[in-house]
């Protein structure tokens, strides 16, 4: 039987599930972050509301919520990254005859919580976007016929099965653009689960056998056609892959607003001359139609549950990113000069993807926190 003081605390518990759920159906909530400044700047709940007030919280003031005016009328969930502090932030506003909860093992778990928008294409092409909202990562499943390709898989193999069950298509290859250092790539674990070939570039590093990719191939499913570009520049086998003229899954190669970073696993000269590729595949990518909808594997924000499909135009990319428009010797300064900080996770996680298993390693610990890979 459980204590009185375990039940309580569990009642002011509100799972990520749950949340989204409210969220995904507009329902009425008040979301309040209680982490610092520094702690919440890129990584968040774009809903949500701030209080600077975790350090007071952390030390134990009983009082700390006492005095704010927060409303009555609708449920309020506070925020912290593990959910230890904005628990006691909930139980005070519970003290105060609120309607609180606490986030249940907060941003770390938030890091999973996702959602999906769709578009629909020539050709009866339908194209799911499905986003990690906190990391503001994006995957793809491709639906064609009763075909489907997954692109850049970061979730659940189960979330990406399900998507294809409720759409009636049966996946045929899972592809990763490239092997990635901000998340655990979940493409080779979905594809054994639903009997698919996983397709890499045929000269990725990696410790186990995938199906080799060359550049301008094409994979044919459905009624459609999806051909790899092989892209450098991000990492050396960096692929996009262009479907029907229309759509072009960029992975880290060319963002909504900036480029890929070229240094990760670089000294600055070794960075420097993956900028060079960098560049020369960006040209590659200008060279396509201008209304071509380029879909990337990230964004540098986190996502707004409900919002319509993230995307730009090459037009609209060529016009708006400055450093699209620069001699090849001013871009390599300004995209090496650019470079965001490391990001503190990515060896480990590197080194996961090359082996292509994540068995033993806590996932939400490992990837918390927001993606760099973009230089604006």
């Amino acid at each position: 039987m459980k204590s009185p003081n375990l039940t309580i605390e569990q009642d002011l518990l509100i799972s990520p599930a749950r949340l989204a759920d409210w969220l995904q159906n507009q329902k009425e909530v008040y979301i309040l972050d209680v982490r610092s400044k520094a702690e919440r700047r890129d990584w968040l709940i774009p809903e949500s509301r701030h209080l600077d007030i975790y350090n007071e919280l952390k030390s134990g003031h009983s009082k700390t919520l006492e005095h704010l005016d927060l409303p009555e009328d609708r449920p309020i969930v506070t925020v912290c990254g593990a959910g230890k502090t904005s628990l006691s932030a909930a139980r005070q506003l519970r003290e105060k005859g609120l309607d609180a909860y606490s986030l249940d093992s907060g941003m770390k778990a938030w890091n999973f919580a996702w959602d999906t928008a769709e578009v629909t294409l020539a050709n009866d092409l339908t194209i799911i976007q499905v986003r990690r909202v906190a990391k503001g990562c994006l995957s793809y499943i491709i639906g064609s016929g009763d075909d489907a390709v997954v692109i850049d898989a970061s979730l659940d193999p189960k979330i990406y099965k399900n998507l294809a069950r409720e759409n009636r298509w049966t996946i045929r290859y899972v592809m990763d653009t490239h092997l990635h250092a901000d998340y655990v790539s979940r493409s080779r674990e979905l594809a054994e689960a639903v009997g698919a070939d996983y397709l890499l570039y045929r000269q990725a590093d990696t410790e186990f056998p995938f199906t080799p990719l060359d550049d301008h191939q094409e994979i044919t499913f459905g009624n459609t056609a999806i051909k790899a570009l092989h892209t450098p520049g991000h990492t050396p086998e960096s692929l996009s892959f262009l479907i029907e003229g229309e759509a072009l899954f960029t992975g880290d190669t060319l963002f909504t607003n900036g480029v890929g970073r070229p240094d990760l696993k670089a000294d600055r000269q070794q960075a420097m001359r993956k900028a060079e590729q960098l560049y020369e595949s960006l040209q590659k990518l200008l060279s396509l139609e201008e209304n071509t909808r380029v879909l990337p594997a990230h964004i540098a924000r986190s996502v707004r549950m409900g919002e319509p499909v993230i995307f730009a135009t090459i037009g609209e990319l060529s016009g708006s990113l400055d450093l699209l428009g620069l001699p090849k010797k001013q871009f390599l300064q300004e995209v090496v000069s650019r470079i965001p900080p490391t990001p503190a996770n990515y060896q480990t996680i590197s080194s996961l993807n090359r082996k292509g298993s994540h068995d033993g390693h806590d996932l939400e610990q490992l990837e918390a926190g927001a993606n760099r890979c973009a230089v604006g």
